[in-house]
């Protein structure tokens, strides 16, 4: 069944390829056969070496029976900028790919892959063709996910690696005359034309139909055919009937419950069938795939809709069972909000469910469940660190506020090695904790590198102070010596940042009542820079950047000419007012707080600025004109502080 003659042509292509890539990608021997020890020599380009990371290897195997499997390579750096590994030419193998990263960054080779080819004399050894055309046409969905970037061929080469494995491998053909038969279709009918009339696919589907001992997979495979390509739904219906009394609970009937539960539209409903199906039906990596079959979506509505009723029995009817997807959603809405962000319940009352949760993220951590087997080792627990990297920094928090100190130093290290001092939430953790098991140079280090990359708090400020004052006899050069501690690059980025943002609209006139019903007037104000801040406190990130907003405020204590309003709006309780104060009076906020008329003052800037959202925060220069406008908070108080300081220089600058 061979397609064309011009094999050697394009195998010569290849290795032509591989040794334009010499000086990134070495092989010793050169042109590995079977049974070879190759020695691999890498040499990472820059994109790689800034990252920091360190710098490792994946590999890919596509083996004999046609499948493939991802493992980590150790790599030993020889030198500089010089990494080296051995591999063997396995017999169980026909094709080896490689992908290299340090941290998220990855290196395929420019999109031309890092791939040895198995050999044996006159020809590629089994597996290599169909490898390497499935790895090179991943819309087929046979190859490795992600390893090209933006880089497939086309049909009709696709079509030419199967051919030309079909063509030298005896046992290929049973293996691949489905993905056969789908490429040559395309190759021949790109618009969908008659496939029913090309004798090849007739004599590729009469093949696989008479196979012995067929398996459900071929039996799945031959009906698509039938129906799809031969345009003959009753042979299509003939096989599926014959699956349906083979296998009673087969792929066929998890195809149709899995589509009667995404059809169904009465909520009640569609949640009973997602229950029912997941006890009826257990995953199968390769069948759910072939039938379009997702129980990540059918879990994630069942975990949705046990949240939703706020039933406790959740976690201890599924979480066993539940992919990352529902665990995630689980711990957001178990745990993140009513811990984080409204405040409504304690780390000691939301502990047994993160627990809980965490738990089983740890065993799936080192259980890759087939579906991702494309992820080696390695590469799947630091999946799982990505989905949950947020998640960990509250779970460190959590143990921190339920005693569990080790532990929860244990996590906040393992955070930090992801976010290197990028969170500063995370930093007053660690240093909290570094602080309470005595370790000063950890939590200096901690301390400093918070305020290099501008992620601190207040909290983080007092305790640089204390390390201050260790050496010197006042705070007379305190501020200084902070400064010196900032990054420069990282502030220049900042000023850029902001003075793309500056505009010039003028600002909505406003007259509010203070919490002790004292008005205040926009007109009241004329000459000064005016901050306003619209919160309310039902939103936790308003809350959140209170700190951040007292540290900005705090700079220009002693600056008449620079007011700060707290403007409440948009709450919905009737009671609203006496919970704003007592929200205040807690945490001491030396605020002026204004009362909104409902959300009069909050639209009129909304609709100015053409944006939504709180907290919202609007800079006025003196003349009365809006130079800036943010919403939403993104964590570091140090910052927003200095985005908020360098906002109203910017408003006094302008003439």
């Amino acid at each position: 069944m061979k397609l064309f003659g011009n094999a050697l042509v394009l195998l010569a292509s290849i290795m032509a390829a591989g040794a334009s890539a010499q000086k990134r990608w070495e092989l010793s021997p050169e042109r590995p056969a079977l049974g070879d020890k190759v020695h691999i020599t890498y040499r990472p380009d820059s994109t790689l070496l800034r990252t920091g990371k360190e710098v490792k290897a994946v590999a890919y195997y596509f083996d004999t029976l046609y499948r493939w499997s991802a493992v980590d390579l150790p790599l030993k750096q020889t030198a500089k900028g010089v990494y080296e590994a051995d591999v063997k030419q396995d017999s169980s193998w026909g094709l080896l790919a490689f992908k290299f990263r340090a941290g998220e960054i990855t290196d395929s080779n420019a999109d031309t892959g890092y791939i040895i080819m198995n050999a044996v004399p006159g020809r590629q050894y089994k597996g290599a063709y169909a490898g390497y055309g499935m790895l090179r046409a991943e819309r087929y969905g046979m190859g490795i996910p992600g390893y090209y970037k933006n880089f497939q061929i086309s049909d009709t080469a696709y079509y030419f690696w199967l051919n030309q494995e079909i063509s030298y491998h005896r046992g290929a053909s049973r293996a691949l005359a489905y993905p056969f038969i789908i490429s040559y279709a395309n190759m021949t009918m790109p618009e969908g034309g008659p496939t029913d009339t090309l004798p090849r696919i007739q004599r590729a589907a009469a093949y696989l139909m008479s196979l012995p001992d067929q398996t459900e997979k071929e039996m799945y495979e031959i009906a698509v055919i039938a129906e799809r390509y031969l345009k003959n739904k009753g042979k299509a219906d003939s096989v599926r009937n014959v699956m349906r009394q083979r296998y009673p609970k087969g792929i066929l009937t998890k195809q149709d419950a899995f589509q009667a539960f995404i059809r169904e539209r009465d909520p009640k409903k569609s949640f009973e069938l997602a229950e029912q199906f997941v006890k009826d039906y257990t995953p199968d990596a390769e069948m759910d795939k072939l039938a379009d079959v997702s129980f990540d979506r059918v879990y994630r509505s069942i975990f949705a809709n046990y949240i939703a009723k706020n039933d406790s029995t959740l976690l201890s009817r599924y979480g066993a069972k539940a992919p990352l997807s529902a665990l995630a959603l689980a711990y957001y809405k178990l745990v993140e909000i009513p811990y984080e962000d409204w405040k409504s319940l304690t780390a000691k009352q939301v502990y047994p469910v993160a627990a809980t949760i965490m738990e089983r993220v740890a065993y799936m951590k080192t259980h890759r469940p087939d579906e991702y087997w494309y992820y080696s080792p390695e590469q799947w627990a630091e999946e799982c660190d990505r989905m949950f990297a947020n998640d960990n920094i509250t779970q460190a928090q959590i143990l921190y506020e339920t005693g569990r100190d080790k532990e929860a130093l244990q996590l906040a290290n393992h955070a930090q090695d992801r976010y290197q001092y990028s969170r500063a939430k995370l930093n007053e953790l660690q240093a909290e904790l570094f602080l309470k098991a005595g370790k000063k140079k950890e939590l200096s280090d901690v301390l400093h590198n918070s305020v290099r990359l501008n992620q601190a708090s207040a909290r983080i400020f007092e305790l640089l102070k204390k390390e201050y004052l260790s050496t010197h006899k006042n705070t007379d050069g305190f501020d200084a010596w902070l400064s010196a501690m900032k990054d420069a690059h990282t502030m220049e980025l900042l000023v850029e940042d902001v003075k793309k943002a500056m505009i010039d609209r003028p600002a909505i006139p406003f007259t509010l009542d203070l919490m002790d019903g004292k008005p205040v007037s926009l007109s009241s104000l004329a000459g000064k820079v005016v901050i306003l801040d619209f919160w309310a406190t039902w939103c936790g990130p308003c809350k959140a950047a209170m700190p951040a907003m007292q540290m900005a405020q705090e700079r220009f204590k002693n600056d008449t000419s620079v007011v700060f309003l707290f403007v409440d709006t948009q709450e919905r309780d009737p009671d609203y007012r006496a919970k704003v104060k007592s929200f205040i009076a807690q945490k001491k906020y030396p605020f002026k707080v204004l009362f909104d008329k409902g959300e009069e003052a909050y639209a009129g800037y909304a609709k100015a600025i053409q944006t939504s959202g709180i907290p919202f925060k609007v800079v006025i220069d003196g003349k009365g004109n809006i130079r800036f406008a943010q919403v939403g908070y993104y964590g570091s108080p140090s910052a927003l502080a200095d985005e908020i300081s360098t906002m109203v220089s910017l408003a006094r600058e302008v003439k």
